[in-house]
């Protein structure tokens, strides 16, 4: 019939229907999901496109001298950082920074130019305050200020070994910035900005404030470290030298008065000197000392009873032989008693006080006073030293370390083991920091000393009656003081200059304590390479008078009126001993590693099966540590390696007539070997020819 229309099948009416609901549950289930399950996780999203989290940086705490002054401090400054999408016209705004910030326009408008650096880009960092309100007033959109903190040290040079400095991202990179560092630096703080569609903020919400870190107060004296710092200038220039150490500690405590290094450098312009310049010598560098060393011998001779102080010891005329070689005095002395051996720094005298000692026995007292081990001051960078094992000694050894060869000791170490004479027998630990405080100046921890007795009461106060001696009447003339009572004792010895003792170079010193009979402090002066006089009683102990007469006034420390006035003979100053001993076995100069890039140092001895025979040492310089190991094995050397990587350095020397069995001192050091080039008495010809030239500057001296 024309005009009919057919039902809808059942089961088509039914599928469409549930396809509906269905799809109505799906929808259903969706929004479920996104406004229910998921509502916190779209909420938070959310936020993060409408509010914006940035660190703010908390300040470093400040470091402070024994009389709460600044020392190093920190600045708010501003960096100018630049959005280079978000700026209409580049070559202007170019135009316009460069000429506010002294910039290269040229170069600015290329770098913000550059397609790979539209989004973010650091403009200038830490501008002239004055500069800052210019920036703001040119109002580009897309170029911002952001506040940065600066570490400035207000008093420029005055201790910059020992305070270090920070690097540009903040991080300490030297001397007690990077030593406490993780205490300095604070806690960073969190702000919110809320950001409307085109990013820009409208609002900002302080979510956590920075915490500033915790400040020290040091036991350096400003005024102290001056005067140290002065003398030990005018004496290293005086003597046409090459470099210098002074340090000033509390005799019975321990506390570093004054550390000072010259040359110095600026640590608030860091980076315009060569990294030798920042090295700290008196913990990180490695000397023979000399007839300083003395006194390590008569103390242990006495303390064991071998001596008494009122002695008398034959010194042979100025001569006697070890180990089948003759070597004599300055000064052909006969019969001395114990404080005149000590007083006229006599090498027979001492040699004989060794030889009574035993080779384990005066190990064991050198051990004793600290000398290859740590002193633990909390300076980065220090070193063991180098004290070999008394079963390593040749028969030479016994004589050559009793006046101060074949040992290798840092400043610090000697400083620390005559103090013990000074304060009545105790070795004590070097310390800078006195207490710890935080930012509202309460007390987080205090110093906390350490003492260890080392020898009779009795033995110490003998040595310093020596020690005296030498001030009134022996090398050490130019250390009297006016008004004081002072003791010391004066050192002159032979560098070592490619694996031999050099005839023209010298480390001269000087160690002494003031005032007698109650020492409040011990000094020690150092002087590296002086030309024309040479020897410590002539250069170093003046710079000891001059820095310990002001340093007592200083301490208030009221003079003894009844004292002679002092009188200074420079011919007896110059009749101080030259230490030397040809045949003994030098200690290659050493420097530690990088405190940025730590690494422990191995002394390793490797023993091999030794057949009956001689041959020619070889060359190991410039070789891996692997290959001189295998070797020396090969050979029937032993090997006695101290550090890891090239070889740099050996003894005996190439071509030397070695029996198997016998020693080889192999020196390694990284590839990179600038830090070393600066050390008399290494070679590296062989080295530097057999690794990759150094990507560092070698450090000026």
């Amino acid at each position: 019939m024309a005009g009919r229309v057919d039902a809808p099948h059942p089961g088509r009416v039914t599928l469409v229907i549930g396809f509906v609901t269905l799809w109505s549950l799906v929808i259903l289930g969706r929004l479920m999901q996104l406004q229910v399950i998921k509502h916190e996780e779209f909420t938070q999203l959310a936020l993060k496109r409408h509010v914006v989290t940035r660190s703010v940086l908390a300040p470093r705490g400040i470091v402070y001298d024994s009389h709460m002054d600044e020392l190093a401090t920190s600045v708010r400054v501003s960096t100018v950082v630049a959005e280079p999408k978000r700026i209409q016209e580049i070559p202007r705004a170019a135009h316009s920074l460069a000429a506010i910030l002294r910039m290269n326009s040229v170069e600015l408008k290329t770098r913000m130019m550059d397609p790979s650096r539209q989004t973010f880009q650091i403009v200038k960092r830490r501008i002239d305050p004055k500069d800052e309100a210019r920036i703001e007033a040119l109002g580009i959109d897309g170029v911002h200020l952001i506040e940065e903190s600066m570490r400035v040290y207000p008093n420029r040079k005055l201790a910059s070994h020992t305070l270090g400095f920070v690097n540009m991202n903040g991080d300490g990179a030297s001397g007690l910035e990077v030593q406490y560092d993780k205490e300095l630096k604070g806690t960073p703080g969190l702000i919110s900005f809320n950001v409307d569609a085109l990013r820009r903020s409208f609002r900002g919400n302080v979510e956590q404030p920075p915490i500033q870190g915790h400040s020290l107060v040091l036991s350096l004296d400003r005024s102290i470290q001056y005067i140290t710092e002065r003398e030990l200038a005018a004496g290293v220039e005086g003597a046409h030298a090459k470099a210098g150490i002074a340090i000033v500690m509390e005799s019975e405590t321990g506390r570093i008065l004054a550390l000072a290094n010259y040359p110095d450098f600026n640590c608030n312009k860091y980076n315009e000197y060569d990294a030798g310049f920042w090295r700290n010598r008196a913990v990180s560098d490695l000397f023979e000392p000399g007839s300083t060393f003395k006194v390590v011998v008569a103390t242990a001779a006495l303390e064991a009873g071998l001596t008494r102080p009122d002695e008398v010891i034959d010194c042979q005329k100025g001569s006697i032989t070890i180990g089948g070689h003759v070597f004599h005095d300055h000064h052909p002395y006969d019969l001395l008693t114990f404080g005149q051996v000590l007083e006229n720094s006599s090498n027979v005298g001492a040699v004989k006080l060794g030889l009574r000692l035993g080779e384990e026995r005066l190990y064991e007292a050198l051990r004793n006073f600290g000398f290859g081990a740590k002193t633990e001051v909390d300076l980065p960078g220090e070193i063991v030293g180098l004290v070999r094992d008394w079963r390593n000694w040749s028969a030479l050894s016994i004589g050559a370390i009793s006046f101060g060869q074949e040992v290798g000791v840092t400043p610090i170490q000697m400083l620390v083991g005559i103090n013990a004479i000074a304060n009545g027998g105790y070795r004590v630990r070097p310390t800078l920091v006195d207490r710890v405080i935080d930012y509202r100046g309460d007390l987080v921890r205090t110093r906390a000393s350490q003492t260890q007795r080392i020898m009779k009461t009795e033995t110490a106060a003998a040595v310093l009656r020596a020690f005296e001696g030498v001030v009134l009447r022996g090398t050490g003339k130019a250390a009297a003081l006016e008004g004081y009572r002072a003791a010391g004792k004066t050192g002159t010895a032979q560098k070592i200059v490619d694996g031999r003792y050099s005839a023209t170079k010298y480390v001269s010193s000087f160690i002494g304590f003031a005032p007698l009979p109650d020492p409040k402090v011990t000094v020690m002066v150092m002087v590296d390479e002086p030309n024309g006089t040479i020897y410590g009683g002539t250069v170093a102990a003046p710079v000891f008078q001059k820095i310990t007469q002001e340093v007592l006034l200083q301490l208030k420390v009221a003079p003894d009126q009844t004292l002679p006035a002092r009188k200074f003979d420079p011919a007896l100053a110059a009749r101080d001993s030259e230490d030397y001993l040809p045949n003994a076995t030098p200690v290659l100069p050493l420097v530690a590693q990088d405190p940025r890039k730590p690494e422990k140092t191995k002394n390793e001895v490797i023993k091999v099966y030794v057949p009956d025979s001689t041959l020619a040492m070889p060359d190991f310089r410039g070789m891996a540590k692997r290959k001189v190991v295998a070797r020396c094995q090969e050979l029937g050397i032993r090997v006695q390696a101290d550090g890891s990587g090239i070889a740099v350095s050996q003894l005996p020397p190439p071509g030397t007539a070695v029996a198997f069995g016998d020693t080889c001192n192999v020196v390694f050091a990284k590839k990179n070997l600038s830090s070393y080039k600066s050390i008399p008495g290494l070679t590296l010809d062989t080295a530097e020819r057999s690794v990759p030239p150094p990507n560092e500057t070698p450090g000026r001296h």
